[in-house]
C-alpha cells in the first residue's frame, strides 16, 4: 500500500501524506447493501420476536401465579368421610398429588387433621 519515495521538498512531502489520510478515510468507510433482502427479512422478523418473546417472558414471569384462578368447592362433613376421599371426590377428572391437596385444604381452611368433625365445613380446592 506504502510506497516509498523520495520526495524533493517538504511540499511534495505533505501533499504525499495527505493523499494517503484520504485514501485511509476512503478505505475505512464501508458501503453495506442487502444482497438477499428476503434472508435479511427473516432475520430481521426472528430477532425481534425473540427479543418481544424475552421480554414478555421477563416481565410476565412474576405475574404468572399472581393470575392464576382458584375455585373451591364447600362440603360438608359425614360421618366416615377422610380428607383423602373427599379430595378425590371433588377432583374426578384431574390427576393431582392428593396428598399435596390434602395440605392445601388445611392451608385453606387453617385447620389440622384432628380438628376435622362430621358437620364440619370445609373450602376444597378444585384443580
Amino acid at each position: 500500500m506504502f510506497i516509498i519515495q523520495t520526495y524533493r521538498t517538504s511540499v511534495q512531502l505533505f501533499d504525499f501524506i495527505d493523499k494517503m489520510v484520504n485514501d485511509m478515510k476512503e478505505y475505512r468507510r464501508h458501503h453495506y447493501r442487502i444482497v438477499k433482502p428476503f434472508r435479511f427479512f427473516l432475520f430481521v422478523l426472528m430477532s425481534i420476536m425473540v427479543i418481544a418473546f424475552a421480554g414478555y417472558t421477563a416481565i410476565g414471569a412474576g405475574n404468572a401465579e399472581a393470575s392464576a384462578v382458584r375455585t373451591y368447592v364447600q362440603v360438608t362433613i359425614d360421618e366416615g368421610d377422610n380428607l383423602w376421599s373427599i379430595v378425590e371426590r371433588c377432583n374426578k377428572d384431574s390427576h393431582i398429588d392428593v396428598q399435596s391437596a390434602i395440605y392445601d385444604v388445611y392451608e385453606i381452611n387453617d385447620i389440622d387433621a384432628a380438628d376435622i368433625h362430621p358437620g364440619d365445613k370445609l373450602f376444597i380446592p378444585v384443580y
